[in-house]
């Protein structure tokens, strides 16, 4: 009997962890309009709409960045490419930004951003810039 239990304690032992997908995080709810937070008190606002060009493709696709006047009026819009990394091979989870048109410069580094994602639900997403030398840059959003 006592080897019956310790074996099914060691069974127990490996399954238990590999249930444990809550704490993965979830980074198709990635998609969609973000509102953000932490910029200065402008009357503007600033919404970064991330899109996929189809459900097979959750972890890249379109950035479109633009300004909303109080009157609806979109102005400084700005188009990259996104990507996210898989939080399962990845921790912590990265989130990189290009700049689609870099105005004619022949550096590919130019317009390139990286961003570790700190949190990220259906209704928040904290991204703090991933550069050295900024350690403090933190960008607030909230579901638009």
């Amino acid at each position: 009997m006592k080897t019956y239990i310790l074996l099914l304690l060691s069974i127990l032992e490996f399954i238990a962890p590999s249930c444990d997908d809550n704490d993965v995080m979830n980074t198709s709810l990635i998609k969609g309009e973000w509102l953000l937070q932490s910029e200065g008190s402008s009357e503007n606002m600033i919404i970064y709409n991330f899109t996929t060009n189809s459900e097979q493709t959750q972890s890249w696709g379109d950035l479109n960045v633009c300004t909303v006047t109080p009157s609806g009026k979109k102005i400084d819009e700005k188009f990259y490419d996104w990507h996210i990394s898989d939080p399962k091979n990845d921790n912590p989870v990265h989130l990189d930004i290009t700049l689609k048109d870099l105005n004619g410069s022949n550096d590919i580094w130019d317009g390139e951003e990286y961003y570790v994602v700190e949190k990220l639900t259906a209704k928040e997403l904290i991204l703090h810039r991933n550069e050295v030398g900024d350690s403090k840059t933190r960008l607030y959003f909230k579901k638009y």
